[in-house]
């Protein structure tokens, strides 16, 4: 049942597709496995398309169900392309231009893979520096864990805290039965941690002033009237090094990749013709 509901999921994955696995048989060594008026279809590239199925298809690469299954799809891909071009459809300014999108897309993702592969290595020194430079990118900063009860007047606020002051491990059934803020009294209150700027400034100016379990006065802001309770305190902290560095790694790849499409698009003698555009 497994193997059927993958090879259906294969008979579909092809209509996706943008271009043809076929190549003709004079550009590829690999054995030939069916024939399509005068192109053919190679064990290759039966082999290309399982290596684009999800991972769990693996298991089933060697397997002549599996691979039959792939191969009437190609038959059919080839078979359907054969009939556009018969009936013209390749002469259309339209499909022209979408195949050559899909054409150009192809080889800038080879140029990039080629760049990749080519370009001087990262060092670790490189990291290093870029790491010393922005530490601020990889400082965490300071955080609090809170609770707290909404409520819409002044009032209800200052009744609750009395109760709460009396007795803590009431605050979760209060957030529960009378807060206002749905979000979150299924929680009894409770607001995860969270950094400056999260909530409203008054809420903020409050919160990041409590200690640990302190409970603060009633906060008035536009939602309505507040009772805070502060469960914990994180202070800013930088990530280290190492746990950062493919961050980095990536960060320096894509800044190389950027330069060196500046120079090619320098070097393409680029003129643009419509002065509004300049």
């Amino acid at each position: 049942m497994r193997l059927l509901l993958m090879l259906i999921f294969i008979g579909l994955l092809p209509a996706c597709q943008q271009q043809d696995s076929a190549l003709p048989q004079d550009t590829n060594p690999s054995p030939v496995v069916a024939r399509v008026g005068s192109m053919s279809i190679h064990e290759s590239d039966i082999d290309a398309e399982m290596a684009n199925m999800p991972d769990a298809m693996y298991q089933y690469r060697d397997d002549p169900n599996a691979r039959a299954h792939i191969l009437r799809s190609l038959i059919r891909r080839q078979a359907i392309s054969e009939q556009a071009k018969l009936l013209g459809l390749d002469l259309d300014p339209d499909v022209k231009q979408r195949i050559e999108s899909v054409r150009r897309q192809i080889l800038i993702d080879a140029a990039k893979e080629w760049q990749l592969v080519n370009m001087p290595k990262i060092q670790d020194a490189e990291i290093e520096t870029y790491y010393k430079k922005h530490l601020d990118e990889f400082t965490v900063p300071e955080q609090v864990h809170a609770r707290h009860i909404l409520v819409r007047t002044e009032q209800q606020a200052r009744d609750l805290l009395k109760t709460v002051r009396n007795n803590r491990e009431s605050f979760t059934a209060l957030a529960a039965s009378m807060s206002i803020d749905d979000s979150n009294k299924s929680r009894g209150g409770d607001l995860n941690w969270f950094p400056r700027g999260v909530m409203v400034k008054e809420f903020d100016d409050v919160v990041f002033t409590l200690k640990k379990d302190g409970l603060s006065n009633p906060v008035k802001t536009r939602f309505g009237w507040h009772v805070i309770e502060l469960l914990g305190k994180r202070p800013a902290a930088l990530k280290p090094l190492d746990e950062v560095r493919e961050e980095i790694f990536s960060v320096l790849q894509h800044q190389r990749l950027q330069q060196w499409y500046q120079e090619i698009e320098k070097a393409a003698n680029v003129r643009i013709e419509k002065p509004e555009y300049q």
